[in-house]
């Protein structure tokens, strides 16, 4: 009986072990492809979440797309804050409202990319992602095109959320 048990449990390290490498893999793989993937973020944020080390390459993307969401809520709240304390009809406000429109079709499109890949409709979830992406690039770049500086605020959750994009952009694109 005791040999059984141990074969047992070697089966499940070598499991537990193949399921890990897994999220490196991947993570590897996509930063070998695209400079823009930090390895260490990827492996980070994937691996917070409960079954990412069981996951399929599938299961990743998907997973890769949680922290967009909550990300995306974050810093839509935050541009709603920095809105309401701006001076109703100035620049800053107009910026930020503009910024709170593409934070919620970003959301729209980030919701449209996980039941695409859901539907293992790649290409869609690729573009709709894509989009989603792009959200706090766009945000910056009004305030840019006024020749103001985006708030700290929003220029300290828009490079994070952009990487954690970027990292679920790659995961897409090698399924």
């Amino acid at each position: 009986m005791a040999p059984r048990c141990l074969f047992i449990f070697l089966v499940l390290i070598i499991a537990s072990s193949a399921a890990g490498d897994m999220v490196a893999d991947t993570c590897a793989r996509c930063s070998n492809g695209n400079p823009n993937v930090n390895y260490t973020l990827c492996v980070a944020s994937l691996s917070e979440y409960s079954g990412s080390g069981g996951a399929d390459l599938h299961g990743l993307a998907l997973i890769s797309a949680m922290p967009l969401r909550s990300g995306l809520a974050s810093i839509a709240s935050e541009a709603r804050v920095l809105r309401d304390r701006s001076a109703p009809g100035s620049a800053a406000r107009s910026c930020l409202e503009a910024c709170m429109a593409v934070f919620r079709d970003a959301a729209f499109d980030l919701g449209n990319a996980v039941a695409a890949m859901e539907a293992w409709r790649y290409g869609d979830a690729k573009t709709a992602m894509s989009a989603a992406v792009d959200a706090p690039v766009t945000c910056e770049d009004e305030f840019k095109e006024q020749g103001m500086t985006a708030p700290a605020g929003i220029k300290a959750k828009s490079k994070p959320l952009f990487q954690q994009g970027v990292i679920s952009l790659a995961i897409i694109s090698l399924l």
